[in-house]
């Protein structure tokens, strides 16, 4: 049995693939956040950005956001 080498790439990044509903979980539960991801593809970009509008909907308001 050999041993498989591990290369942690350019700056210790990790590029994976995983479904978008995974995704929109991920983000949907503060376990990842969009400053924490970079170089998206297409898919991935709507994905983020519709989730973070839904949380926008759903996120309660707080008292100094109804005041003007």
């Amino acid at each position: 049995m050999g041993f498989r080498q591990y290369s942690a790439g350019v700056n210790g990044n990790a590029q994976l693939e995983i479904p978008a509903s995974l995704f929109a979980q991920l983000i949907r539960s503060g376990a990842l956040t969009g400053n924490n991801v970079k170089c998206l593809d297409n898919n991935a970009r709507k994905t983020l950005w519709q989730s973070l509008l839904n949380l926008s909907v759903t996120l309660p308001r707080t008292e100094s956001q109804y005041e003007y």
